[in-house]
């Protein structure tokens, strides 16, 4: 939590602050005048609610509600903004950035990722743009490649991969022994207070280059850098510090804010919802989350069903903004969505962009929603497929599960919007989101959103 002195103000006519799902500097009695103020003095019969990203600040929650706030007033809705206080974006980050620097990570990195190249370059001997690709061994034993030239180095390969047409890549359970056997000693090489990689998970199938090989030919590779990275961390036990007690917490807070506590501020909002359909059943309702926002708008919609007589006809509108959300969990709830969800909108980068830019610098070269998918869902293939990824959408092995079909019909082509988007998309359907962390704010998303607001999906 933020010192007193770094503290934004609150608008607790609009704002719900909590932490771990209580009420902290708004209260119940902020929130029951707040309705009070939306059914005397809101110029329209329509409220919105909107749920920041999971890994966010209470000092960029607020702020991002306060440049969100006149958009969605001046689109006819009275608006609430849930500042939940995870604030986990900055402890993931400070795991992961050391690992940049960190001479026996680098040299496993640069070690994994030329015995995969090899292994390609042979495979693909007919792929005239890896010709003259194979790094002789006097080159492979020079100093090793920073982590930034180590990722340039691989587009080609990825390219060349993408097209394989069924190729397939072998290791040896020699050449798994041999890796192993470096990776422990380059482990032990620089003096730390702890081995860099545990012996546990160096051997059988826990092998990092078995893993990695085994990812490329499924097809659940992130490409050759990243799943290098990934596979290289999983083995350093980060797979555990950013799961449980990170990003499993930040979606325990969600859980919270709807016990039965009198404090839960996520209850107390449903309480005052509930009872505005009932002096106005007419009531329309928006729900916006962003990133893991998501995961909390879902779970507001199934705490809401519970809470509805089952004889309610009661709906939501709802607009999902890069949702950091697996698709199992969304269909798990997926009765509840198609009883209480009237209209939806689905926004997030395409493939491309999401694969753009480095979400930790110098360390990971990909998106937040590649590092949830890889680090802090629990998957064996590191490779959770996330709603919020059009990777997942393409309707094609090894993303043709029941959870992804199921939950793709339910959403539909027709309600997602992949950004960039291009110039002739119309109007609530237009994005020029480049990154994840971003989106909200993004001018032309947030003109979408808020056209949506005004007239309607």
């Amino acid at each position: 939590m933020q010192k007193a002195s770094a503290l934004l103000p609150i608008d607790p006519l609009h704002d719900i602050d909590l932490q771990y799902g209580k009420f902290n500097r708004t209260t119940a009695l902020d929130l029951s005048k707040a309705f009070d103020n939306f059914k005397e003095n809101a110029p329209s019969e329509h409220l919105c609610v909107f749920f920041h990203g999971g890994l966010v600040s209470e000092a960029d929650g607020l702020s991002t509600a306060g440049r969100l706030i006149k958009g969605y007033t001046d689109s006819g809705a009275y608006p609430f903004f849930f500042i939940w206080q995870s604030d986990l974006l900055t402890s993931m980050k400070g795991i992961l950035e050391p690992y940049r620097d960190d001479p026996g990570f680098v040299s496993a990195a640069n070690y994994a990722v030329n015995a995969v190249a090899r292994q390609i370059a042979a495979v693909l001997d007919t792929d005239q743009s890896l010709k003259g690709r194979r790094r002789p061994a006097k080159a492979r034993k020079a100093a090793p490649m920073s982590l930034k030239e180590l990722a340039s180095s691989t587009k080609l390969y990825d390219k060349a991969w993408a097209k394989r047409a069924g190729a397939q890549l072998a290791c040896s359970s020699t050449e798994l022994d041999q890796f192993a056997q470096w990776l422990d000693a380059a482990g032990k090489s620089v003096p730390k207070k702890r081995r860099l990689f545990s012996p546990k998970r160096l051997r059988g199938p826990q092998n990092p280059l078995a893993r990695i090989i085994q990812r490329l030919n499924s097809g659940h590779d992130h490409g050759l850098y990243t799943t290098v990275v990934e596979e290289l961390l999983i083995a350093a036990g980060l797979a555990e510090c950013l799961g449980p007690p990170i990003w499993d917490e930040m979606k325990q807070f969600i859980d919270d804010s709807f016990s039965t506590d009198t404090e839960a501020g996520g209850s107390a909002f449903l309480n005052h919802l509930c009872d505005a359909w009932d002096k106005n059943p007419q009531l329309r309702v928006t729900l916006m989350g962003h990133s893991a926002g998501a995961i909390y708008v879902q779970r507001f919609i199934e705490a809401l069903d519970a809470r509805l007589p089952a004889s309610s006809t009661q709906r939501v509108e709802v607009i999902m903004l890069a949702p950091a959300m697996t698709f199992d969990r969304m269909n798990a709830g997926l009765p509840i969505l198609r009883k209480r969800v009237s209209e939806l909108r689905v926004f997030g980068l395409d493939n491309k962009t999401e694969g753009s830019y480095w979400e930790v610098p110098l360390v990971y070269n990909k998106s937040l929603l590649y590092l949830i998918s890889s680090l802090c869902e629990i998957d064996p293939n590191a490779d959770k497929p996330l709603v919020g990824m059009q990777r997942y959408w393409k309707g094609t092995a090894p993303y043709i599960d029941a959870d992804i079909l199921a939950v793709a019909e339910f959403v539909q082509t027709a309600r997602t919007v992949w950004s960039p988007t291009k110039p002739s998309a119309k109007p609530g359907y237009q994005s020029q989101a480049r990154r994840h962390g971003g989106f909200p704010e993004e001018d032309e998303t947030n003109r979408s959103i808020c056209f949506a607001l005004q007239n309607g999906f």
